[in-house]
């Protein structure tokens, strides 16, 4: 191999590491790799635990993220027979290339390396947000910050058996089904929502207010194909979940075949609905056996759950009747249905904080 050959395939650094071995072994190497490692560390570790076995290295720098200073990259550590230590410091991998070295030898380094091994940091859940955009429907991640929702304290005693059965479903693999959640505003639907998703560790799709059309949108089928054993979530979902005979124009049919229709066993996508309509308006196809997971009635706290969660929250007010949870949490706010809307707990404050920042 000529030297012309050894640089004629860059893949971001001046040295292919295959090319590397072929250019000095004239042979295929055996080939293992080792990710999420610190190799800034591994490498001062390995540079000094095997400097009388080292013959010759290369490496290269680079100029990272407009830095002033540049940065070692990659380093080629030749041993033993053949064996390339390749120590990828941009992509945190650590590569093994060899033919003739002993296989033992190399799998003791391997396991040394491990302690090197990069702690993954825990990351906000996200929702994968539908956005209509010049190439069609798309997603768009976003973070989202799991609310510090007591359960007990929030909901009415008939909900924790619910809620249970729902996580309970919501965590299987390869599952089905549809979750329905009605009620009336501000009484904690889309907080629960919140609470959820980000308790579970699926990946969750979520359908704004303003795209329900897109339900009935081959591309949307697309999206669901690309993300199996995902959550859909649609927000107030009234204009889908509709009663088909009441309202000739529902794209309940299209939720029927995502949630247990032909495509379900294919896309194994479990669907939450939230809506504030009263149910008897509601498909019922949507609420047959096998099909629904679970269904309920988001109600105002009643008034001796309201009266505790009030006087957690500080307030001295005397509370006689039920209460919704926007009501509750709001009470220092004078006339504040009137004055002003209250703060969103939901996904719509997203936009409104992105709005406010811009």
């Amino acid at each position: 191999m000529t030297l012309s050959e050894v640089f004629a395939e860059r893949k971001g650094s001046y040295l292919n590491e295959f090319t590397l071995f072929v250019a000095h072994f004239n042979s295929i190497p055996n080939f293992i790799h080792e990710v999420d490692i610190d190799c800034q560390k591994a490498n001062l570790w390995f540079s000094e635990n095997y400097k009388s076995e080292i013959k010759d290295f290369y490496f290269d720098k680079r100029y990272f993220n407009r830095s002033k200073k540049a940065e070692i990259d990659d380093i080629f550590y030749f041993l033993y027979d053949d064996l390339i230590v390749d120590f990828d410091t941009n992509c945190s991998i650590v590569r093994f290339l060899f033919r003739k070295t002993d296989l033992s030898k190399v799998e003791a380094i391997i396991n040394s390396i491990h302690k090197f091994k990069k702690r993954k940091q825990k990351q906000k859940p996200e929702i994968s947000l539908l956005v209509n955009s010049m190439k069609g429907i798309e997603t768009k991640s976003l973070q989202i910050t799991k609310p510090k929702l007591n359960i007990e304290d929030n909901y009415n005693e008939d909900f924790k058996e619910i809620h249970k059965k729902i996580l309970r479903r919501l965590s299987r693999k390869n599952d089905k089904g549809l979750v329905l959640l009605h009620g009336k505003p501000g009484t904690g639907k889309t907080s629960y929502i919140r609470y959820l998703i980000s308790s579970l560790k699926k990946d969750v799709i979520f359908l704004p207010p303003n795209m329900a059309s897109a339900i009935t949108n081959p591309s949307l089928i697309s999206i669901l194909i690309d993300n199996p054993n995902s959550i859909f979530v649609i927000e107030d979902a009234e204009n889908i979940v509709v009663d088909r005979e009441k309202d000739g124009s529902s794209p309940v049919s299209a939720l029927l075949n995502i949630s247990d229709g032909l495509l379900a066993d294919c896309l194994n996508v479990q669907i939450i609905c939230s809506f504030n309509t009263d149910i008897s308006k509601i498909d019922s196809a949507l609420m047959r056996k096998g099909r629904l997971i679970a269904k309920y009635e988001f109600k105002e706290l009643e008034v001796e759950k309201a009266q505790q969660l009030s006087n957690k929250l500080g307030f001295e007010t005397n509370i006689n009747k039920p209460m919704t949870l926007t009501s509750i949490y709001n009470q220092d706010e004078k006339d504040f249905q009137q004055a002003r809307k209250s703060t969103p707990i939901g996904f719509q404050a997203i936009n409104n904080n992105r709005q406010a920042e811009n």
